[in-house]
């Protein structure tokens, strides 16, 4: 399986039609470059680590990975993927959004994602790169959008 990134204004410029983040798409790009040029060896392990973890195959030859900047959140379908400075983050969400492409038994909610990123943890830690920092990043954005404000 491979990863084809996407770079589309259009797409970009629907994401912030109505609500605009601060960087421009130029700035977009160049981040998303500098992503793709860092860990382009990373990303070909944790493809390959994903299907031996899960003990699953990839049903695509080829996932898209829109590369954007909006107010909201990465998501699996179609994998868009938000750029950021924290370049480790944007890898470790890049993981958790793939690992989406596979049946996990859990309904959708915060228990389904907190499998997620224990599987995400996982794959990293077998990588031997330390993402607790990122994963509990990652886990404070499932909580707000899964929680209400009063259960937290």
């Amino acid at each position: 399986m491979k990863l084809k990134f996407i770079y589309s204004e259009v797409f970009f410029d629907s994401l912030n039609k109505y609500k605009k983040v601060n960087r421009t798409w130029e700035e977009v790009v160049k981040l998303g470059r500098m992503f793709e040029q860092k860990y382009a060896k990373k990303i070909n392990k944790i493809i390959d680590l994903i299907p031996i973890i899960l003990n699953q195959e990839w049903k695509n030859e080829i996932i898209e990975v829109y590369i954007v900047d909006w107010l909201g959140p990465s998501f699996s379908h179609p994998l868009t993927l938000k750029v950021r400075e924290d370049f480790l983050l944007m890898l470790t969400i890049l993981t958790h959004e793939l690992i989406h492409h596979f049946k996990i038994d859990k309904p959708k909610g915060l228990e389904r994602e907190k499998k997620i990123n224990d599987y995400t943890e996982l794959i990293f830690n077998k990588l031997g790169i330390d993402v607790k920092e990122q994963i509990k990043i990652m886990q404070e954005f499932s909580e707000k959008r899964f929680l209400k404000p009063n259960q937290k």
